[in-house]
C-alpha cells in the first residue's frame, strides 16, 4: 500500500464528509422549518373557543412548551455549524489533491509530503467511519473494470469492501433514515396525541 493510496482514499473519505455535513445542514433547516410551520398551524387550529368561552389550556400550554422546543432547537443546530465544517473539509481535501499529484511524481520526497499530509489532516476535523465506507464502496461499485482474480480487487484500487463494509453501511443508513423520520413524524404524532386525549 502506497502513501499516495492512502492520501487518495483520505480524500475521498473527506469528499463524502462534506456531502454528509452539506446534507445534515439540508435537513435540519428544513427540519426547522416544518416544526415552525406545524406549531404556527396547530397553534391557529387551538385558537378555537370552547363551549364555556376559554380556551384548552392543555393544549395551550403543550404548543408553548413545543415553541421552546424548536426555539432550543435552532440554536442547537446553529452551534453544530455545519456548512462551516464542510467548507474546512472541502479546502482540506482540495489540499490533498495537490499532496496526492506531488506523492505521484517521480522526483517526490515522501518525507516531506508526509509532514505537509499532516498538516491538511489537522486542518479540520476528519471524516468518520462511515464517510470512509462510503467512499470504499462507492469507488468499488463504480469502477467498470472487472475483478483481478489473483488479487480479487478492482484494477487501480489497493482495495475493495468486505461484507462489514457494506453491513455497517446499510446499517448506518438505515438508522439515519429513520431517525430522519422519527423526526418528520414528531410534530404529527404530538398533534394526534394531545387530540386524543382532549
Amino acid at each position: 500500500m502506497a502513501f499516495s493510496d492512502n492520501v487518495w482514499w483520505t480524500r475521498k473519505a473527506r469528499i463524502q464528509a462534506e456531502k454528509r455535513l452539506l446534507a445534515n445542514s439540508f435537513q435540519s433547516q428544513l427540519l426547522l422549518l416544518w416544526y415552525s410551520f406545524f406549531g404556527v398551524a396547530a397553534s391557529i387550529y387551538y385558537l378555537k373557543v370552547d363551549d364555556q368561552g376559554a380556551l384548552n389550556n392543555l393544549s395551550g400550554i403543550s404548543w408553548v412548551v413545543y415553541s421552546v422546543l424548536v426555539l432550543c432547537m435552532s440554536g442547537f443546530i446553529s452551534g453544530l455549524s455545519f456548512k462551516e465544517r464542510a467548507g474546512l473539509i472541502k479546502e482540506s481535501y482540495e489540499a490533498l489533491q495537490l499532496i496526492y499529484q506531488r506523492s505521484r511524481s517521480d522526483n517526490c520526497e515522501i518525507d516531506v509530503i508526509a509532514k505537509d499530509y499532516e498538516k491538511v489532516l489537522s486542518l479540520c476535523e476528519n471524516h468518520n467511519d462511515h464517510d470512509y465506507f462510503l467512499a470504499l464502496c462507492l469507488e468499488y461499485v463504480t469502477n467498470r473494470k472487472p475483478v483481478n482474480k489473483e488479487t480479487g480487487l478492482k484494477p487501480d484500487l489497493d482495495r475493495g469492501p468486505t461484507w462489514y463494509h457494506w453491513l455497517s453501511l446499510s446499517w448506518w443508513t438505515f438508522k439515519r433514515y429513520l431517525m430522519l423520520g422519527s423526526l418528520y413524524a414528531l410534530p404529527i404524532a404530538l398533534f394526534f396525541g394531545l387530540e386524543a386525549f382532549l
